[in-house]
């Protein structure tokens, strides 16, 4: 089996013809086939997923993971100061050779780095949508980890492209760091600061024309993101879109999607989001303009929707 074009389209709910250039001539560059589970080897999956959800420890939001987000952010900043290679700003958990969801199944891809290239699809998917077609001045990332989705965005910008000014923000110095190492050592416009999306600095302004993205960074606010969301709307960015997940996108009645609800759940990640964006939409003080399940994720979870809305002007 392989994944073409008309199947990605199918993923990003939209029109082949509406993929970039940059877009498709990444993707002929990709090896997208893969293989479906065998009985036996999709019932050990699930046992893993059920081993898991019995064993796992880990609890989104705990005090302790602060410093478990510093020590992996700085893991990658040591590494790309002693190697001053692109390479090292991927997160680490994004791990290769490793059994994904995709389209409601478990497959086997032939490609090591098959999630790594596909959330690459992603990043090149948003900035054509949503960043150039907008014609932003400033992108901001909030939660931006190693700045491997800016770094992607601010080498997408083309010979005749207006600047763009990119910033990253993380709760953790680490982060910021290595967002100022990377603009500095790359001679971009990149710059870190420090923010906290709990507790959102109102003295921190979002410039005039800016699109604002968070990607994967709100699961982990434990459902405490309505201050942050207001402190969006108070800064009345251009376009905001997130790439997270979303249990709510899920069947409970589906044993594929029964197991993400069960595994989100157990972790602790965020929940109503999309509700409170839908909210916000009754109310009036946003539009909704694009919502798609992409369909995409890791063994446990598919940590790939995409929602993306605007202010009324």
């Amino acid at each position: 089996m392989e994944i073409n074009l008309l199947d990605l389209a199918d993923n990003f709910g939209c029109d082949h013809r509406e993929f970039s250039n940059t877009f498709r001539e990444f993707y002929e560059t990709l090896d997208l086939s893969y293989e479906t589970l065998s009985e036996s080897e999709r019932d050990q999956v699930l046992l893993e997923i059920l081993h898991k959800l019995e064993n796992d420890t880990q609890i989104i939001g705990h005090p302790d993971r602060t410093q478990v987000w510093y020590e992996g952010w700085k893991e990658n900043l040591d590494d790309f100061l002693k190697n001053k290679a692109i390479e090292e700003i991927v997160p680490k958990f994004i791990r290769p050779n490793k059994i994904v969801r995709y389209n409601g199944n478990f497959i086997k891809p032939s490609n090591p780095y098959f999630e790594r290239d596909f959330a690459k699809l992603i990043q090149i998917y948003c900035y054509h949508q949503f960043i150039k077609n907008y014609s932003v001045e400033n992108v901001y990332e909030f939660g931006c980890g190693s700045s491997f989705n800016l770094m992607t965005m601010a080498n997408l910008r083309e010979e005749g492209d207006s600047e763009i000014d990119f910033y990253g923000s993380d709760f953790v110095q680490s982060s910021v760091d290595l967002c100022n190492e990377l603009g500095k050592h790359y001679k971009i416009n990149l710059k870190g600061f420090r923010f906290d999306m709990i507790k959102p600095d109102r003295r921190r302004k979002i410039k005039k024309n800016s699109a604002v993205f968070t990607f994967g960074a709100i699961e982990q606010l434990r459902s405490q993101f309505k201050d942050f969301i207001l402190y969006l709307l108070e800064n009345r960015p251009k376009v905001c879109f997130h790439i997270e997940p979303t249990m709510e996108n899920y069947d409970p009645d589906n044993l594929f999607d029964y197991l993400q609800i069960k595994f989100h759940k157990k972790r602790g990640y965020t929940q109503g989001l999309l509700p409170y964006l839908q909210q916000l939409e009754e109310e009036g003080k946003l539009v909704i303009v694009k919502e798609k399940r992409l369909n995409f994720g890791s063994k446990f979870m598919e940590g790939y929707h995409l929602y993306v809305w605007e202010m009324e002007w």
